[in-house]
């Protein structure tokens, strides 16, 4: 009688093992590979947290004092 219910058991664990088999290998079989563009970036910047790029601003030249007026100009005050 063990026997019996020791090859029942064994009998219900192959047969749960072959079923869990052939539904992976249906779902497997399903996969998709998207092929990837290669000239687009490798890095998602929408979610990526790196810092941005910060470009620099041009700065405006200094005007010479040549060039101003002498009411523009910065005098110094004595007190």
């Amino acid at each position: 009688m063990k026997t019996f219910l020791a090859a029942l058991l064994l009998l219900t664990a192959l047969i749960g093992v072959a079923v869990t088999a052939v539904y992976h290998t249906s779902v497997n079989s399903e996969t998709r590979f998207v092929p990837r563009v290669s000239h687009e970036e490798y890095i998602n910047t929408h979610r990526s947290y790196r810092p941005h790029v910060q470009r620099p601003v041009p700065t405006a030249q200094p005007v010479p004092n040549d060039a101003l007026q002498n009411d523009d100009a910065a005098e110094e005050v004595e007190p």
